[in-house]
């Protein structure tokens, strides 16, 4: 005797919506499911679906797997399928894929609607095997095959989505053995490799398949894994106007490269040319300052642990060498940080730009990365401020906080967001000279707050056009408006070139004004 069971409305409703502010997207709301079941004989489902009219389903032996149309959402169809056990030996999901591993030998019947998908699996005998010719072999064959790697493809993918990523290899690898030049299996194939973290051989296989098909798409996934993961080498040039404070011309040498598979080597060399007018130094003089200062900063990362790297830091000027270290752990949704600087230089003011300025600090650190098109984080440290002789003139506790969405309106990508950048100053160091009493290293207290919108502007396959405004609001300063805007090229594989310009209305970044104004060009080589 069989048994049925009804649930209605179980998590009716999913969450699957960001604020992009204009609509929800849509679910694959399960608004009714009926599952009927015989012992090892008969097998029905019935899943009513409200958003869902265009599956994929993909029968394979005693296996089917269902490719909705749109995510599932938090329809606990799992609990329900589970009750179930002699016909339902496993069942899986995610984002929008449904596995089903039934627990007898038998053959799947589907049927579709609109609104309605039914599944139906009774055990049934093994037909006789049939006796073909060798040209109806063949025959057969070369009208199959075809779409029986389409269906091969199509399971792989969705392997990979439930994380079996060595299955979804294995059917990949197959395809690939008798067909190596199948782009849409090497493709792929190129995504299983970077989502289960073997970033160089997705990179290698996007790379086989630009060879064959220069499609911008694979160009810029492949650029993507190569800037997120790969070694470069780039060097740049900006020129920055900070108001009455100074000029600067900044020119920086950087690269990046892999010690071993665990140890990830980076390099910043900067230099800057510097014309400043009259400020307060450290003895009390008020001088100008026109010459150049250098710093360096080596960063090695570790990979302790699927969760965890350490990073050691090194820093140098001419007057101050520096260390630094940080702890990154893993803790979903996002990566949470612990470091410290002993040092470290602070170029954040004029004064400290020219007299070789250091900066201590013990920092915390949470951040979330693209969880469902959100960005958010937040920090705070303490620091501890100095020039070159004098390490405490100024302890500080700092805040800093961020949240970027992106959506779309109408058909238009958009970003917009919120930055917090905070200080406040706990003790600062007087000096007297010369009959005046002065600070020799003054941090300003701030609290800007920015609101900023932008647009990503695609103008050709390999060049891209990203525009911004902010307005930015400091309590204990200045307020006013910003714009900033990139133009990023690629026009060749693994090369990309970057014009920068903008204007800041005020931040922890203008070297001591209230507002700077920079033009810059960057070129990085990817290999």
């Amino acid at each position: 005797m069989g048994k049925v069971t009804t649930l209605t409305g179980l998590y009716g409703f999913a969450l699957c919506a960001g604020i992009t502010g204009l609509a929800q997207p849509a679910c694959a709301e399960i608004t009714d499911a009926r599952i009927t079941g015989d012992g090892t004989r008969h097998f029905n489902m019935v899943l009513d679906l409200k958003n869902s009219p265009d599956n994929t389903v993909t029968p394979n032996g005693r296996e089917l797997i269902v490719r909705f149309s749109d995510p599932i959402g938090a329809f606990d169809v799992n609990t329900l399928i589970g009750k179930y056990p002699q016909q339902v030996l496993t069942v899986q999901t995610s984002y929008d894929v449904l596995l089903m591993e039934m627990a007898f030998d038998g053959a799947f019947k589907i049927s579709q609607t609109t609104g309605q998908l039914e599944v139906d699996y009774s055990a049934a005998p093994k037909p006789a095997n049939a006796v073909n010719t060798p040209a109806q072999i063949a025959q057969k064959g070369t009208a199959t095959s075809a779409a029986e790697t389409r269906r091969a493809i199509i399971e792989a993918r969705a392997r990979m989505e439930l994380g079996q990523y060595g299955h979804a290899r294995d059917i990949l690898s197959h395809i690939l053995k008798n067909d190596p030049d199948n782009l849409d299996a090497r493709n792929a194939l190129a995504e299983v490799e970077y989502q289960s973290g073997n970033w160089r051989e997705a990179a290698r296989q996007y790379g086989r398949v630009i060879a064959t098909n220069h499609d911008p798409a694979i160009v810029r996934a492949r650029q993507d894994i190569l800037k997120q993961n790969a070694s470069y080498m780039g060097g740049g040039a900006q020129f920055q106007n900070n108001g009455s404070s100074n000029t600067q011309i900044v020119g920086t040498l950087s690269g990046r490269a892999f010690v071993r598979n665990d140890l990830l080597l980076q390099m910043d060399l900067e230099n800057r040319n510097i014309d400043a007018d009259p400020f307060v130094n450290r003895n009390g003089a008020n001088e100008g300052f026109t010459g150049n200062r250098q710093k360096l900063a080596l960063k090695l990362d570790q990979e302790i642990s699927a969760r965890d790297i350490f990073q050691y830091r090194a820093y140098a000027t001419q007057k101050s060498p520096g260390i630094g270290a940080e702890w990154q752990h893993s803790i979903l949704p996002g990566i949470a940080t612990i470091g410290f600087d002993y040092h470290q230089p602070y170029w954040d003011q004029t004064s400290a730009v020219v007299q070789y300025g250091t900066r201590d600090n013990l920092s915390l650190n949470y951040d979330i990365a693209t969880a469902n098109d959100w960005d958010i984080g937040l920090g705070t440290s303490l620091n501890r401020y100095g020039l070159d002789g004098d390490e405490d003139l100024a302890r500080t506790l700092r805040l800093e906080g961020y949240v970027r969405d992106n959506f779309d309106i109408y058909t238009l990508p958009v970003f917009a967001g919120y930055r917090l950048d905070a200080e406040y100053p706990l003790s600062q160091t007087d000096k007297s000279a010369q009959g005046t009493t002065f600070r020799p290293l003054e941090v300003a207290r701030r609290e800007v707050h920015e609101f900023s919108i932008g647009h990503d502007l695609r103008l050709a396959d390999y060049l891209t056009l990203s525009t911004g405004i902010a307005y930015s609001y400091d309590r204990y300063g200045e307020q006013g408006f910003g714009f900033s805007g990139a133009l990023i090229g690629n026009l060749a594989d693994q090369y990309e070139t970057t014009l920068s310009f903008g204007h800041t209305a005020n931040s922890s970044s203008s070297v001591g004004s209230s507002g700077s104004t920079f033009i810059g060009i960057s070129i990085k080589q990817y290999f």
